[in-house]
């Protein structure tokens, strides 16, 4: 992670204006326009009528019924499906509305897949096929048509949604609860259809946080804001600057620098304050420019005047910049309209003594925003914070003091052991006291819920009721009296029940209980830490991040097991030391170049620089030699049985893998082979793991290297990535595993969190894991930590003297 305090580089300044997707592009819209309207639901999915483009009128609703979707039904009467036939509406439909049915009927038989109403056919079908055999995978099929019902598809046709609600409500009563439990695992956590389907709408957190502010009649705010990671705190900012001015603030600059690349892809006029000594280093994004000249050939904004903030809704600070970036935006707007938003406020409180923490206790004291939010995912508890709550509100005459805890729970981790078993409260502990000391603290932090395996939880509770009924201390604790019916059935609810059942046995009856546990076993992985050859398929479906203190030892062992031959390894560091040699040439010329163009400019003939064709005869030829060096680079390919999970790989190395493309393999084309062997600054190891899709995030020297891994990284064209523990936060690239090495049993409860929230920020629900190297970090996961270092420093930090 970069903590350093410094301007924007040029790659940092051209890296936000590359816009984001139009996914992420949606999602923001969509919290932008929540701040006004905090019931927001938005769905791109295509309705029949949406596709037809059609007026959405009762007649014709009832016309597209009979024509497209009533034939699907009657065919499905095969399947013991009563339906009663809906005659043709006798009026007429306009001619305009004909002719367009006419034409997409043969279009029509090719995007079913696509048409919502379709989709819905296709899982109501299953449902009847598995139901008439008497398979009970029917209730998975009926719980899915049950929840996608209630999904905010437009202009979905009435008359097909009547008919399926009467067709669910006619089967309801043969639906056992009990299988919907046991089976929740596949039929929440691993149901393609609820998850691709679903509504676009605000977290519960974003909705507390919005009206908060709005409803905070210009009282002083400090609002603790705690939410799982992947859930939107860092885009929440884009919302509330609908209302205010804001001023983020954060101690890594990769954070700041992602929020800056969504907002202005929305359009928010954006300054930034990085590494600034006054207040007029601070810069506006060309967007937010007030007074600026115009370039008469290209069009192009110059000069902008950066003293001009009156456009600016949100600027984005490091540390070393607030104050300057408070009195700035305090010059534009009234500070009562203005919200300093801090980003991660724990970041280096792990340290018993930080360069950033004098920084940090500065900007507190000196503050003068009277409304500040402290976001992050493991802030301390509020009565944790009495010393620096009690300082606001001495500061601040009436402040509000508002805390937001969101324990979002849409997906499961699985944490896996040094043994390669899955593990949950219930395998934790042999003796009673601590397994009920471990839901307690489960249920005051329910951020926990997360990480408890879906199915650890069913199993358990199908072992209770069918082998251990007795063990449960009353009746009123079954599932039974939890779940009245399938719309009781999430994963939240499930996973509390889990917690409840496990705290009300019989703790007589607990010994036996364990044994069983312990005897019926089975692990995940049988092994899981050889990254680079037998347990590389084990990591499916996206990048690896594998954090540990000595990141070096980690890279060696990649390579040592990777076992490269050597004759590869010689003709790989023959080719090395050849591209060295044309490096040192390449940067001595460049030198010489950047010498030449500089009395240019100091002669005033910079205009002429910008063509490559241009300038003194000695510089065209300095460039063409430059040009000839770069092209005789001579650039390198491992072997693809090196390449984790290339096909050539999991022949030699998982040869009975069953499911080969879901293992995950990097996408490293030749281009970024040949930037990599251009870098001169780094040892040949971080080129060779590059090579194999492996990347190292620790500091480098090598502004170049970490630049290539920044891109790479982002794009997900990596396999794995090892990165020290620092790098963790506010990391917003997609990781499906993760590992947490030996070396890390001194890190802090609440950065291991910090580090679990790095895996599963996907959209849709993956096979996750987080495999821990030692289990005594495991362990400290789920028991109460007294002592806490970012506690005991934020309450010394983030506090005024007396």
């Amino acid at each position: 992670m970069d903590l350093s305090q410094r301007k924007l580089t040029r790659d940092e300044w051209n890296s936000i204006e590359k816009p984001v997707g139009s996914d992420e592009l949606k999602i923001i819209q969509m919290i932008s326009d929540g701040y006004t309207d905090l019931s927001i639901k938005r769905n791109n999915t295509k309705s029949i009528l949406h596709y037809l483009k059609v007026s959405n009128s009762q007649d014709i609703d009832l016309f597209v019924f009979t024509k497209y979707l009533q034939p699907e039904l009657i065919a499905l009467t095969k399947y013991n499906l009563n339906y009663v036939k809906v005659s043709i509406p006798s009026r007429t439909i306009r001619k305009s509305d004909m002719i367009r049915f006419s034409n997409t009927d043969v279009q029509i038989q090719h995007v079913k897949p696509i048409i919502y109403e379709y989709v819905l056919l296709d899982v109501l079908k299953s449902m009847l096929k598995h139901k008439k055999r008497g398979n009970t995978e029917w209730s998975v099929y009926f719980y899915t048509l049950h929840c996608m019902m209630k999904f905010s598809v437009n202009e979905c046709n009435r008359t097909f949604y009547s008919k399926l609600k009467d067709i669910l409500a006619t089967l309801l009563t043969d639906v056992d609860v009990k299988d919907i439990l046991y089976r929740s695992t596949e039929i929440i956590e691993h149901n393609p259809y609820l998850l691709k389907y679903a509504d676009d709408e605000l977290y519960d957190h974003q909705k507390q946080l919005f009206t908060q502010f709005k409803s905070s009649n210009s009282l002083p705010q400090l609002v603790l804001y705690i939410a799982p990671t992947g859930t939107g705190k860092t885009l929440s900012p884009i919302g509330l600057s609908i209302g205010y001015k804001i001023i983020f603030v954060c101690a890594a600059r990769h954070i700041g620098l992602a929020l800056a690349k969504s907002a202005i892809s929305h359009g928010v006029k954006v300054a930034f304050a990085f590494g600034c000594k006054h207040i007029e280093d601070i810069r506006l994004h060309y967007a937010a420019a007030v007074d600026y000249t115009k370039d008469r050939r290209s069009g192009s904004i110059r000069n902008v005047d950066n003293t001009n903030g009156t456009r600016v809704e949100i600027i984005i600070s490091d540390l070393v910049s607030y104050i300057h970036a408070m009195h700035y935006m305090c010059k534009f707007h009234e500070k009562e309209r203005i919200i300093t938003y801090w980003d991660e406020p724990t970041i280096s409180l792990d340290y018993d003594s930080h360069p950033c923490h004098e920084l940090i206790q500065q900007n507190w004291r000196q503050n003068i925003i009277p409304n500040m939010v402290l976001s992050s995912a493991t802030l301390p508890d509020e009565h944790e914070l009495a010393p620096t709550i009690g300082d606001f509100k001495a500061r601040f005459n009436q402040a509000e003091i508002t805390t937001i805890i969101s324990y979002d729970c849409k997906k499961t981790i699985p944490l896996i052991n040094k043994e390669g078993y899955v593990v949950a409260p219930h395998i934790l502990y042999s003796n009673y006291q601590d397994v009920l000391n471990c839901v307690t603290y489960c249920m005051r932090r329910k951020t926990m819920l997360r990480y408890i395996d879906l199915k650890s939880c069913t199993d358990f509770i199908q072992l209770i009721h069918e082998t251990f009924p007795t063990s449960i201390s009353h009746e009123r604790y079954r599932y039974e009296f939890y779940f009245n019916n399938i719309t009781d059935i999430h994963m939240i609810n499930v996973k509390t029940y889990y917690l409840t059942l496990l705290s009300k046995l019989i703790p007589d009856t607990w010994p036996n209980i364990f044994k069983h546990l312990q005897m019926n076993r089975v692990p995940r992985f049988r092994s899981n830490v050889m990254v680079t050859t037998t347990d590389a398929h084990t990591l499916t479906d996206g990048p690896t991040i594998f954090l540990a203190e000595d990141v070096r030892k980690i890279g060696l062992f990649c390579l040592q097991r990777a076992n490269i031959h050597s004759t590869v390894m010689d003709t790989i560091r023959k080719t090395i030391s050849k591209n060295e040699s044309i490096n040192e040439k390449i940067k001595l010329l460049t030198k010489t170049l950047d010498d030449l163009l500089m009395k240019d400019v100091l002669l005033g003939n910079d205009q002429k620089l910008s063509d490559e064709a241009r300038g003194s005869t000695e510089v065209k030829h300095l460039r063409k030699e430059i040009g000839t060096y770069i092209k005789s680079i001579q650039s390198i390919q491992l072997p693809s049985i090196y390449i984790p999970n290339t096909l050539e790989h999991l022949n030699i190395h998982a040869p009975k893998c069953q499911d080969k493309d879901k293992a995950y393999k990097s996408d490293i084309e030749l281009t970024d082979i040949e930037q990599i062997m251009l870098i001169d600054d780094i040892e040949d190891m971080w080129k060779l793991l590059l090579m194999m899709g492996i990347g190292v995030f620790v500091t480098h020297k090598s502004e170049r290297y970490t630049e290539i891994m920044k891109r790479l990284a982002y794009k997900q064209k990596l396999y794995l990535i090892i990165a020290s523990t620092d790098f963790i936060y506010g990391t917003n690239y997609q990781f499906c595993h993760g590992y947490l090495a030996s070396d890390l049993e001194g890190m802090s409860q609440e950065k291991t969190i910090q580090a679990l929230g790095r895996i599963g920020r996907n959209k849709l629900q993956y096979d996750y894991t987080v495999r821990f190297r030692n289990d005594a970090i495991l362990f400290k996961l789920f028991q109460d930590d007294e002592d806490k270092p970012e506690v005991a420093n934020m309450t010394r930090i983030f506090n005024s003297p007396i």
